[in-house]
């Protein structure tokens, strides 16, 4: 690959954030979310250039300010624990026996990782 990278990008999938109330339509909205980069490609421009397309998504709180207000609304991501330990466990090695070969070993050390972690 040449070192010419035309783009710098950035794609976050499609997410949900519940929310405790409405969003005013008429306001611009400003979003603020956790995310993690599970990808990143370069595809190739045809000029001699790259782009850099960096893939993410959402695993942490989502952070919702409208135009004008001082308040925030914080929205939960609804993924649940174990999706957020996969994709903890993927970023390390994005392989399925090496996904398989850690959770046997935290199923089979779990009361030591409880202990240890509650020492933190």
């Amino acid at each position: 690959m040449t070192d010419k990278i035309d783009k710098y990008k950035l794609v976050v999938n499609r997410f949900t954030a519940e929310i405790e109330k409405s969003l005013d339509r008429n306001l611009r909205t400003f979003v603020t979310v956790e995310t993690e980069i599970y990808d990143v490609s370069h595809p190739d421009n045809n000029d001699g250039t790259f782009d850099e397309v960096a893939k993410a998504k959402l695993v942490g709180s989502t952070i919702i300010k409208q135009q004008g207000q001082k308040d925030f609304l914080v929205g939960k991501s609804k993924r649940t624990q174990s999706q957020k330990l996969r994709a903890a466990i993927w970023s390390i090695n994005p392989d399925e026996e090496f996904y398989t070969i850690i959770t046997d070993k935290i199923i089979l050390n779990i009361e030591e990782i409880i202990e240890f972690l509650k020492n933190k």
